[in-house]
């Protein structure tokens, strides 16, 4: 997927996607042991790592887009907020095991191809600690997008395209699978919701997938 993307997504906007933290998130932050370290890829803007770093936890970050990492740091200076961000592609990003009692992956992996995101998830799961959890949330094939993919795409796979004028992948999850990955793990939350987004550009809706699972 092209940097160039991103980067131009944030910069046609003040903010890409508000500053409200995902509810499954906030509902469930008591979970999260004191001391817990969070790390969240595709920080954005911040949205979800500040909250998490107002509440006194260390919480670290990646993203492919300057803009939005420069802002986030931005957000958490001011606040004076411990939150480490940096530019970093997750294919190429390392995940250090075993030290997350939290990693969130918030419409991250829409935009990778299949073989990428078992090797996502894979990293993730081996960078949780012992009863850490795993976030995700990623538009489903319920999506009104995904209708129309492959009239625009090239198909893939059942429900993976790739738009070649952006250099840029889309796979559409279901249920089945996004559970299928974390079959070895306690299911702590799972739901579907169909919604209207008017968090940025024109008022559209979206399909969408969200679970927590904790490691055992």
């Amino acid at each position: 997927m092209k940097q160039s993307v991103w980067e131009q997504e944030y910069r046609n906007v003040d903010s890409l996607w508000g500053f409200n933290p995902n509810n499954i998130l906030s509902q469930y932050v008591d979970m999260l042991p004191e001391s817990g370290k969070v790390l969240d890829i595709g920080i954005g803007e911040g949205r979800n790592a500040l909250f998490f770093a107002k509440r006194g936890f260390a919480v670290e970050g990646i993203d492919i887009s300057e803009t939005a990492v420069e802002r986030c740091l931005e957000f958490s200076k001011e606040h004076n907020l411990n939150v480490k961000a940096s530019v970093q592609d997750i294919t190429s990003f390392e995940i250090e095991p075993n030290k997350y009692s939290l990693i969130i992956l918030s419409n991250v992996l829409n935009f990778f191809p299949d073989r990428d995101i078992k090797i996502i998830i894979e990293k993730v799961k081996n960078g949780l600690l012992k009863n850490g959890l795993v976030y995700i949330s990623a538009f489903d094939d319920k999506e009104p997008g995904r209708k129309k993919a492959p009239e625009k795409y090239e198909q893939l796979a059942e429900h993976t395209f790739y738009n070649e004028r952006l250099n840029m992948f889309l796979h559409y999850f279901t249920r089945s699978e996004l559970e299928g990955f974390f079959a070895d793990y306690k299911m702590i939350s799972l739901s579907q919701s169909y919604s209207l987004d008017i968090s940025h550009g024109q008022p559209h809706y979206h399909s969408t997938l969200e679970i927590m699972s904790q490691k055992s």
